[in-house]
């Protein structure tokens, strides 16, 4: 999950940079949508998916960056900061509860709110991309067996389906090959 943070740290190999103040670029980078990409099209070390930015980042098909995305970004960051803060969390930790079944929005309103702020910041990318036709329906959902709070297995396919399409779209505009989809990667998505 991407992190706004000053520029006088410095940052082990295992951690990737953008170079951006922006945060319709937060809260694009913190959407499911991207985060399904990167899961697909990114690798794994052992079972753990790994951000590679050349097959990931630079392959993703952005959307138009409307205000919205910004006005949700701010909050995000505004939000996730003083949670972090509040609870002396960092934001593995306070991940770990937000894709915890067992944590009960009614118990912790911190939870709450964050899984709110991102159902809202879905939907924004969502209508960025013109397809607010998708419902995405939020919620516990296994994805490569882990449970985490995210959309729905039909949304999953449909907008890995629709980023893919775009991509292609976009490659064949610019009169690149799109990338290969391996027989064994249709239907990966579970």
């Amino acid at each position: 999950m991407p992190l706004i943070t000053s520029t006088d740290k410095v940052f082990g190999n295992t951690v990737d940079v953008f170079a951006t103040a922006s945060l319709a670029d937060l809260a694009l980078l913190s959407s499911s949508l991207h985060q399904m990409w990167a899961i697909k099209y990114g690798y794994s070390m052992r079972k753990d998916p790994r951000y590679s930015p050349s097959d990931v980042f630079e392959t993703f098909p952005r959307p138009v960056m409307i205000e919205r995305l910004a006005v949700i970004g701010k909050t995000l960051n505004d939000e996730r900061r003083a949670i972090m803060l509040r609870r002396a969390r960092g934001l593995t930790d306070l991940y770990k509860l937000v894709n915890d079944p067992g944590t009960i929005n009614a118990d912790d309103s911190d939870v709450s709110l964050l899984r709110e702020i991102h159902v809202e910041l879905d939907r924004a990318v969502m209508d960025a991309y013109g397809w607010g036709d998708v419902p995405i329906e939020h919620g516990f959902h296994t994805y490569r067996q882990m449970m985490r709070w995210t959309v729905s297995p039909i949304a999953r396919v449909e907008i890995l389906d629709r980023l893919l399409e775009e991509n292609h779209r976009r490659a064949a505009a610019q009169g690149e090959a799109p990338p290969p989809v391996d027989a064994e990667d249709e239907g990966d998505d579970e």
